[in-house]
C-alpha cells in the first residue's frame, strides 16, 4: 500500500543530510495503468507497450498503456518493474517538480516527496554534498527533468499538429479475454486511413518536422495490446 505523498520543496538547509535509496524504484506507479509519455520515446516505448491518446483539459495527452483497466499496472510483479523500458515520467521519483507558488508565471522548482520509502538519511544518494552544493547526483536528476520539461513542450506541438490535421480520433479497443469481450473506451487514436489521405504536401511537411517516425511507431505499438491481453489471462 502506497503512501500519502508529503511534497516539500527542496531546500539545502532543511535537506542537507536527505539521501534517495533504491528500495522499490517503482511500487509509486504499481497501481498506474497509464504513464504519459514524450514524442521522443514512441520508438522504444512502442516497442513494449501500446501508445494511445487520452484526453484531459481539453487537450490530447500520450500515454503508453500498463493495464486494460484502472489501478492495474501489468508490468510490475510485486514492486519490480517487468519491462526493459522505463518511461521518462517515473525515472526521477521521489524527486518532482511543482510549481513555484512564491513567483509570477510558470516557473517550477524541484521537491521531494518525504513519504517515499526510498527518502532518509540513512543510506542512499546523497541530494547535497557537506559543504551544501548540490550533488552528481541531483545535478544529474535536475539536468533530466529540464530536458523532460522541453521534450513535453516538443510533444505538444506534436499533438497540436495531428490534432489540426484532424488525425487524432476516438475508438473503442475490443479485447478478448479468456472468451470474454473487454470494451476499452475514452482513448484516441491516430486515424491511420486519413493519415494516406493527406496530400502530398502535407505529408512531406509531416517528415520534415521528424513526425512521422513518432506516427508510425503509434500505430505499429498497437499490437501490444495483445500483450496486455496475455498477461491479463495470466494472472487470473
Amino acid at each position: 500500500m502506497t503512501s500519502t505523498p508529503k511534497i516539500v520543496a527542496l531546500n539545502k538547509e532543511q535537506h542537507s543530510a536527505t539521501k534517495i535509496n533504491n528500495t522499490n524504484a517503482f511500487s509509486h506507479i504499481s497501481g498506474e495503468h497509464l504513464l504519459p509519455v514524450v514524442v521522443h520515446e514512441f520508438v522504444v516505448a512502442g516497442a513494449e507497450f501500446p501508445i494511445v491518446f487520452v484526453k484531459a483539459n481539453d487537450t490530447f495527452q500520450p500515454v503508453a498503456m500498463l493495464g486494460l483497466e484502472v489501478k492495474q499496472n501489468l508490468f510490475m510483479q510485486g514492486n519490480e518493474w517487468q519491462a526493459l523500458y522505463v518511461p521518462r515520467a517515473v525515472r526521477n521519483y521521489p524527486l518532482v517538480l511543482v510549481k513555484d507558488t512564491s513567483s509570477e508565471g510558470e516557473r517550477l522548482m524541484v521537491a521531494v516527496d518525504e513519504a517515499s520509502e526510498r527518502v532518509s538519511q540513512a543510506d542512499g544518494h546523497p541530494l547535497f554534498n557537506e559543504d551544501g552544493s548540490e550533488s552528481e547526483f541531483l545535478t544529474h536528476r535536475k539536468q533530466q527533468m529540464a530536458e523532460y520539461i522541453d521534450m513535453g513542450v516538443v510533444t505538444r506541438n506534436f499533438v497540436e499538429k495531428l490534432n489540426s490535421l484532424e488525425l487524432i480520433k476516438e475508438q473503442t479497443l475490443t479485447l478478448n479475454i479468456k472468451g470474454q469481450e473487454r470494451r476499452i473506451n475514452g482513448i484516441f487514436l491516430i486515424d491511420e486511413k486519413k493519415l494516406n489521405e493527406l496530400s502530398d504536401e502535407t505529408f512531406l511537411e509531416l517528415r520534415k518536422s521528424g513526425y512521422l517516425t513518432a506516427i508510425y511507431a503509434q500505430l505499429m505499438s498497437l499490437q501490444h495490446t495483445q500483450k496486455l491481453v496475455k498477461r491479463v489471462a495470466e494472472a487470473s
